[in-house]
């Protein structure tokens, strides 16, 4: 942007697919800033309390960081864009985890207090269209869940738990009082068999940290075991709420005959070629053909307690299937 736009523009404004944009009003906005200093623009959020995707940053004080609502739309003046570009230059990205874009970018732009903060802008909106609250907005958002066709069958729908013997007896009833009712195919995977649930014991040992000859037994199972005719196949930790009805309307918008891997992505290394990974307490999404190319490659845990998700998205990523993100699945819940 910087090279393409450094010299003829005042402006860059973001925003998401869904956000609808008053360009007028915009305009007219982004004229009361002045545009040739460094400004950064934005419906501002910030924590309530520290929290883990946010690195637990500004611990004592969370609410005094402010960060921009991408679905509102966000703007950095050109003076700004071109002084990032710089840095970059001389200064690569740090390599670690990539969790919460908006957060993080505005940490980057920040500089620990060298560069500004984020400035609030009430016109950035994320009222519906629709709503009173909208007319001095100029920009709106409609959250709506994609309905891309019939929503799939349940039975097009294989539900994994991934649980363990010690959580046997207060996760499990939680989830079979809440959503295990929507769920056509279940099948709940532990370290013991327990009859009353049940559980399947697939002989692997449960592991304090990371699940992968766990996760990756599973999707051994799901291609030998379950029904050739079922596409997707769904790893869910037993700590995970999930609205089954909802994600089959959202599988309308994918094809299963393609190599589909989706729900919340990170990143890890990815400013010196890393790679992106689904977060797994968010739940996973496979179609059977995503399994059956990963279990055709050699790509395999480097360790039975190595990090399923990450380890899926090293496979996935040398595979050349691409993660798909989407924003209605999250590892923590939404504050």
């Amino acid at each position: 942007f910087s090279v393409a736009y450094g010299r003829n523009s005042s402006w860059i404004f973001f925003c998401e697919e869904d956000t609808r944009i008053q360009v007028v009003k915009l305009l007219e906005t982004l004229g009361r800033f002045d545009g040739s200093k460094e400004c950064f623009l934005g419906k501002a959020l910030y924590d309530e309390e520290s929290t883990i995707i946010h690195h637990y940053a500004f611990a004592e004080n969370p609410t005094a960081f402010k960060f921009p609502d991408f679905a509102a739309g966000w703007a950095l003046s050109i003076p700004l864009v071109n002084k990032l570009a710089k840095k970059l230059k001389s200064e690569p990205l740090k390599s670690d985890f990539t969790i919460d874009l908006k957060h993080e970018i505005a940490l980057y732009i920040w500089q620990k207090g060298e560069g500004p903060h984020l400035t609030p802008v009430p016109e950035f909106c994320t009222d519906d269209v629709s709503s009173n609250k909208a007319d001095h907005c100029a920009t709106t958002f409609s959250n709506f869940l994609p309905l891309c066709g019939e929503p799939v069958k349940k039975e097009d729908v294989f539900i994994a738990v991934k649980t363990c013997q010690k959580f046997h007896g207060d996760r499990i009833p939680v989830v079979k009082r809440t959503w295990e009712r929507e769920a056509a195919l279940i099948e709940y995977y532990s370290d013991y068999a327990d009859i009353s649930i049940p559980t399947i014991d697939l002989g692997v040992p449960n592991t304090d940290r990371g699940h992968c000859g766990k996760t990756f037994a599973i999707l051994e199972r799901f291609l030998n075991h379950s029904s050739p005719r079922t596409p997707w196949l769904v790893i869910v930790d037993d700590d995970t709420l999930i609205s089954i009805f909802r994600l089959r309307k959202l599988l309308s918008c994918y094809d299963p005959n393609e190599a589909v891997f989706l729900g919340e992505r990170y990143g890890y290394g990815l400013g010196t070629g890393g790679y992106s990974y689904i977060t797994g307490g968010g739940g996973m999404v496979f179609s059977r053909i995503a399994v059956q190319k990963l279990l055709a490659s050699k790509c395999r845990c480097y360790s039975m307690d190595a990090p399923d998700d990450m380890v899926l998205g090293m496979c996935f990523s040398g595979l050349g299937i691409p993660i798909t993100h989407s924003p209605l699945f999250h590892q923590v819940r939404e504050l």
